[in-house]
């Protein structure tokens, strides 16, 4: 996935530098330094350090949400194998990225905006998980999902947090994945017909009513179509015009649009504008769920 190149070219260097020396131990002059770039081109795209730090993370986000869309696409909501590959893409970015040590780093900050934003990212991924449970083992039962979705995380983190400290050899996220959710089973089983619940399904859900968040979104989507087609080419602006026709029509057609979206990521393959596009995929796949009814 990419970008802009000098802006990438920052949040590169920015990324190593947070990893190696700490956050705190990097300064702005340091990021200049390993990106060659003056510090009239860093101002041009970040206000502050904590800014690009923030695009990082956005950045290491915006690419396993596609991955995690791509791998959805003509399979069957109710796949386990899907979902366990879903779920394992995350944990595949943290370790490609070495994101876990710049968490570390985050957690020490003391900066509201980013605590913000990382606990907004948390809830968000388990709204996520507790949804896909509910797709694939509970179909129109979601009322113990978010339980679910605590455990799972939980049970995973500590499952490798373990495996790291007493095995020299790796372990693939799918095996352990795979291996707590046949435990789990039954226990989700039992759960229901227990009827005890611990977390409510709406602890974690958006301020916003659902028309509210519907309408967010597709503003947000013609906005960033806006700007992209003042970049675009001939042959771009067709798929562009005709996703946003589609998006914006009285029924939206979801399998047209899943296939407008593999469209546009060939078509804006490798281009300067490849990462805008994967922000508008995003956009695009988080209003057809919300026009749905279903948790974005």
């Amino acid at each position: 996935m990419k970008m802009n190149k000098r802006k990438w070219k920052i949040i590169d260097a920015a990324h190593r530098l947070f990893i190696e020396k700490g956050f705190h131990a990097t300064s702005i002059q340091d990021i200049l330094d390993e990106a060659e770039i003056s510090k009239g081109t860093f101002y041009n795209y970040f206000t502050s350090k904590n800014e690009c730090l923030l695009a990082i993370i956005e950045y290491v986000e915006a690419e396993g949400y596609q991955k995690r869309i791509e791998l959805a696409i003509g399979k069957d909501q109710q796949d386990e194998e899907v979902f366990i590959k879903q779920l394992a893409v995350r944990l595949n970015m943290n370790k490609k990225y070495n994101m876990l040590a710049l968490f570390n780093h985050v957690m020490q900050l003391d900066d509201k905006e980013i605590r913000k934003y990382m606990d907004k990212q948390y809830r968000a991924e388990l709204n996520w998980v507790s949804k896909r449970i509910a797709d694939v083992y509970t179909p129109g039962k979601n009322d113990y999902s978010l339980d679910h979705a605590v455990m799972l995380l939980g049970m995973v983190h500590h499952f490798l947090h373990v495996w790291k400290m007493g095995m020299e050899e790796e372990v693939e996220p799918e095996k352990v994945i795979r291996f707590i959710l046949k435990r789990m089973k039954s226990m989700m089983n039992d759960q229901m017909k227990s009827g005890e619940k611990f977390f409510s399904e709406e602890l974690f859900s958006f301020e916003l009513s659902g028309e509210g968040r519907a309408q967010r979104l597709l503003d947000s989507f013609i906005k960033k179509i806006d700007y992209i087609t003042k970049k675009a080419d001939s042959e771009q602006l067709d798929y562009l015009h005709f996703l946003q026709k589609e998006i914006t029509s009285e029924s939206p057609r979801k399998f047209i649009i899943e296939s407008m979206m593999l469209s546009l990521k060939h078509v804006f393959k490798d281009t300067e504008l490849e990462y805008e596009i994967s922000q508008v995929v995003q956009l695009a796949e988080k209003y057809i769920k919300c026009q749905e009814g279903e948790e974005v």
